[in-house]
Formats: structure tokens, C-alpha cells, sequence
């Protein structure tokens, strides 16, 4: 009986010793040499468009968050988590609790936690780009350690509301001009913008254009046309604002030094006419990004010229239904976009119908690049007459242009991955374009030489570092 006794108290004894037993990570430690680690001393949001609360004009930031550690083996009581923010542009989701201050936060040793901060910078009407910084306090033990958050605030020009253009309107570069909503221009109104202006479109707004559009940008001194979000996986998505669309009583468009990226269409044009007299000229300008079609022609009469054309995920060019198109000094490429494409980057094609008001398309295409990852990226159809098809670098299984043209030959671009299609020291496109009348530089300013490149860019010596 004396041996149970005490077999059953050793029991009880060992039994109390465990359960009495706290885990180091929650045994709460009061040592001020203990620090907190964070993911990130700033948070940074870069430049963010200001909110306009009397519009209903709301341009939050999206959620930028940092994680605080605490790399201690025991627990810290962290006293308090408390926004500084002397502009009151910031506010805090703290372990999913919306407060710019909390108490006595428990973190257990090699634990961590995840503070969210969002920016809403109220509109000032200023001109010039305006800081804005802010201090996430922590307080453990008597230490106090801060992280900053940064970001800088642009009151744009907003376009909201359905605003129309009648009469002779030009925008000047300065502030972005941002296009909440569509715009349209009006019949017999023009919009001009000059060199150096940037647009910026929300979600499905668009130009539409019965008027007259001219962006009048430089090879030095670019118009951009862009979406609102370019961060991270949206710097080079497709699809986010509606594109610029001319309808059928459009006339006189310019399309020169301009940069439209991730939009739905580029440009779309419907412009059934009598007459040859160019409807839509573009030149010097880049179009990437597209959802669908990069530029879509539609009985128009279109030039378009050292324009660089990329990752559309239908047709980067398409000319339908009749109409006057000269192609000339153009980079079209399709390859390693991410999109699943099944239809060629550049085609032509009008089915002849009298009802429908179908005419031939007289097309001239020289000194063109038309690459991509398809086995046929080039395609003209019925209906086409064919002024001059020479000196192109196609991608194509048919036969049919096999003459004066270089067929199925790489082109060979330096950094295709990063959007540079400046031609490669051994690319087949040197020296083998046909001199074109007024066409004496490329598409950002380098002289065309006697015997100039096929493509947009004119190859020039890479500059060693």
C-alpha cells in the first residue's frame, strides 16, 4: 500500500509539473533590449491622383501592408500602435481592426503581424506634386520604433460627368488629364493635345470621336495615353479603359507621338467615304496592350507609319470592308505576350458585296516587320489590291509574298522581353528597307541613312556602360 501511495504522488506530481508549464513563446517578457523587426522601414505609394469628395470622385490607394515581427522566444506586450499623421491622408487595418490606435497588442515570441495602411489624398486644385508622410508608431517596453509611410499626391485635370467637346478645344501638357468618364466630340469640333500631355482613363471611359482628334506629340516629347492603374500586375494589362473610337463623321485625325497602352481597342475606326483623302494618320507612336484590336479600320482611309504595334491579344492591325491603307515602316509583333491568340497580328480582307457598300482595299505595305509566335502572322485576303507589297520582314506560310520580301526570317530584337524592339547588331532588317519620299527619320528621331532598316527603329550602335 505504501509503495502505490507513493507511485500515485509522484504521478500527481509530474502531472502538475506539466500542466503548470507555459510555453516560452507566451511567457511575456519586460526586457527594453528586445526590438520588433519590420518587413519594410517606409511604405512607399508612389505618386496617387487626389480624391475629389464634391464630385463623388473617389481615388483611394490600394492597400499597401508591412509585417512587424517579433523575433524575441517570448511574448512582447506591444502598448500601443498609434497613427501620426499630421495630413490626415492615412488610415490603418490593424490585425483587421480599422483604428489609426490600438492598446496592448500580445505577440507571441517568433510570431508576427500584418499592419494594412490605405492613402485618400484630398484635391487642393495645386499644380505642383505634393508630399505627404506619416509615422506608424509601436511602443514595446518602453522602446518606441516607427515605420513611414510616403506618398506623394497629383491634383489631375478630372473629366468627368459626360463631358462633350464642341467648338475648338486644346489641352496643353501640365497636369494628367484624367477621364472618369467618356468623352465625345462632337461633329465639326476639334480636340487638339499637344506634345507632352498625359491621360490617364478609369475603367471603360474612351474618347469617342465624331469630330476631329489630334494628338500632336513629338519622337522627343510623347503623348501618353494610359490606364489609372499601373501597379504591379496592371503596369501591362489589356483591357482596363475603352480606347479611342472614330466613327463616321470623324475627319482630319492625327495620331502622332503617342504611347496608348492596356487598353480594349487602340484605335477603332468606322468611316465609309467616296474619296482617298487619309481619315485617321498615325505615326511615330507605340500601341501595346490591347484586349482586342490594336488598330481596327472599317472602310476608312488610314496611313500609319513608324508605329510600333505589341501584344494585342486579337489582330495588332486590321483593315476590312474596303477603304485606302498605307503601311509603312512599322514594327508589328505578337511573341511571348501571355494571351492565347488564334488569329494572324496583320490582315486585310474586304468581301466585295454591293449591299453592304464593300469596296477593294488599296493597300500599300512597305518596309514593315509583321512577327509573332503563330505560324502565319500576315494575312490578305479577298478583296485587296495591292499598289506595293516589298521589302517587308514577314512571318507567313504562304507563298505569296515571297518576292521582294525577307519571309520567316527572325528579326532579331535586342529586348523584345521588355517591350525594346531596337533591331539587333546581326538583325536582317538592316540595310534592306526601300528609301520612302518624307520618310527621313524613325519613329523616335534617328535619321533614316541612305539605306535605311525595315521596321520602325532604325538600328544605331548600343551604348556600353
Amino acid at each position: 500500500m505504501k509503495l502505490n501511495y507513493l507511485i500515485i504522488t509522484a504521478l500527481f506530481g509530474v502531472l502538475f509539473s506539466f500542466s503548470s508549464c507555459e510555453p516560452t513563446d507566451e511567457v511575456l517578457s519586460t526586457d527594453p533590449s528586445i526590438s520588433l523587426i519590420f518587413s519594410q522601414d517606409t511604405v512607399f505609394f508612389d505618386t496617387l491622383y487626389t480624391s475629389k469628395e464634391d464630385e463623388n470622385i473617389d481615388m483611394s490607394s490600394i492597400a499597401q501592408r508591412f509585417t512587424v515581427y517579433n523575433p524575441s522566444s517570448n511574448a512582447v506586450n506591444i502598448s500601443e500602435i498609434s497613427l501620426n499623421d499630421p495630413n490626415d491622408v492615412y488610415s490603418l487595418l490593424i490585425n483587421g481592426d480599422a483604428s489609426s490606435s490600438v492598446d496592448n497588442t500580445f505577440l507571441r515570441g517568433g510570431d508576427s503581424m500584418i499592419i494594412v495602411a490605405e492613402a485618400n489624398i484630398p484635391y487642393e486644385n495645386q499644380t505642383t506634386i505634393r508630399e505627404f508622410n506619416a509615422d506608424v508608431n509601436l511602443f514595446t517596453n518602453g522602446n518606441k520604433q516607427s515605420v513611414i509611410l510616403n506618398a506623394f499626391g497629383e491634383d489631375p485635370y478630372y473629366v468627368a460627368g459626360g463631358n462633350v467637346v464642341i467648338g475648338d478645344v486644346v489641352w496643353d501638357p501640365g497636369r494628367t488629364y484624367l477621364l472618369i468618364d467618356s468623352l465625345y466630340i462632337t461633329e465639326g469640333s476639334s480636340l487638339t493635345i499637344n506634345a507632352g500631355s498625359k491621360l490617364v482613363f478609369d475603367n471603360a471611359a474612351k474618347i469617342q470621336v465624331s469630330g476631329s482628334l489630334q494628338l500632336l506629340g513629338t519622337p522627343q516629347d510623347t503623348i501618353r495615353l494610359e490606364s489609372k492603374r499601373l501597379d504591379g500586375k496592371y503596369e501591362n494589362s489589356p483591357g482596363q479603359w475603352g480606347g479611342v473610337i472614330f466613327d463616321s463623321l470623324s475627319n482630319n485625325n492625327k495620331i502622332y507621338g503617342s504611347h496608348i497602352k492596356n487598353s480594349t481597342y487602340g484605335l477603332y475606326i468606322y468611316h465609309p467615304d467616296n474619296d482617298d483623302v487619309i481619315d485617321l494618320d498615325i505615326q511615330n507612336s507605340t500601341i501595346e496592350n490591347v484586349s482586342l484590336v490594336g488598330v481596327s479600320s472599317i472602310k476608312a482611309d488610314v496611313r500609319i507609319v513608324n508605329t510600333i504595334i505589341s501584344h494585342t491579344v486579337s489582330y495588332a492591325f486590321a483593315q476590312a470592308s474596303g477603304g485606302v491603307c498605307e503601311f509603312l515602316y512599322n514594327t508589328i509583333v505578337n511573341e511571348n505576350t501571355g494571351y492565347y491568340r488564334d488569329v494572324p497580328s496583320v490582315a486585310f480582307e474586304s468581301i466585295l458585296d454591293d449591299k453592304q457598300g464593300n469596296e477593294e482595299i488599296k493597300l500599300t505595305c512597305t518596309n514593315n516587320i509583321v512577327w509573332g509566335s503563330l505560324s502565319n502572322e500576315f494575312n490578305v485576303s479577298n478583296g485587296v489590291s495591292i499598289t506595293n507589297l516589298t521589302n517587308n520582314i514577314i512571318k507567313t506560310t504562304s507563298d505569296d509574298y515571297s518576292e521582294n520580301n525577307i519571309l520567316n526570317q527572325d528579326p532579331y530584337f535586342r529586348y523584345p522581353y521588355s517591350y525594346n524592339f531596337t533591331l539587333a547588331d546581326d538583325s536582317p532588317a538592316r540595310g534592306k528597307a526601300v528609301n520612302i519620299p518624307n520618310i527621313t527619320i524613325d519613329q523616335i528621331g534617328n535619321p533614316r541613312t541612305t539605306t535605311p532598316d525595315i521596321g520602325a527603329l532604325q538600328w544605331v550602335e548600343e551604348l556600353k556602360e
